[in-house]
């Protein structure tokens, strides 16, 4: 996925799907879901890199790029009529040949899902993003990372729970850090 953080190749990757005619073109594969509440549909634009992957090679040293895309997302609650739209480009490696719409949007999802399980847990139950831009250390993020997968090894499915009951009782999580998992 591309981010504010890299502006020069959201550009690039926009300018080129432009060039390639993408917006001119119907969703090359779409998914509509229910679950968790909401509907989503989701819809996805795939084109080989060609001479982006080449000039992004040059300038920014950035080999191997093969694939490269647009994602368009609406979802809703289903129980309110408005619906939130986004859309998101991304880039994909040479390390995948021959690429479906279906096979990049079930890969983009699996992104999606680590994002939401990993990421987003440290950044808003672990607090990191109250640390950004500091430099809060591999050891610590580490840690963190372990005590997330032992809250949820114990059933926490809601991160912030388990550090209160872990907080309550020390012991407890103290206990954890030296028993055998398996």
């Amino acid at each position: 996925m591309l981010k504010g953080n890299q502006p020069e190749l959201q550009t690039a990757v926009t300018l080129w799907l432009r060039e390639m005619g993408v917006d001119e073109q119907s969703a090359h594969v779409v998914q509509v879901c229910e679950g968790h509440g909401r509907l989503e549909r989701r819809e996805l634009w795939l084109v080989e890199s060609g001479e982006l992957g080449e000039y992004l090679e040059q300038e920014y040293d950035w080999p191997g790029l093969r694939w490269c895309g647009r994602v368009r997302r609406r979802r809703r609650k289903l129980s309110r009529p408005e619906w939130e739209e986004e859309e998101v480009l991304w880039v994909a490696g040479g390390a995948l040949p021959h690429l479906t719409a279906e096979q990049a949007l079930e890969g983009l999802r699996g992104h999606w899902e680590i994002e939401n399980r990993v990421f987003w847990v440290r950044d808003v139950s672990g607090n990191e993003d109250r640390l950004h831009g500091r430099a809060i250390g591999l050891g610590l993020s580490g840690l963190r990372n372990v005590v997330i997968n032992l809250l949820r090894w114990l059933g926490y499915r809601y991160i912030p729970d388990g550090w209160r009951a872990m907080a309550a009782r020390p012991d407890r999580g103290l206990a954890l850090l030296t028993t055998k998992l398996c």
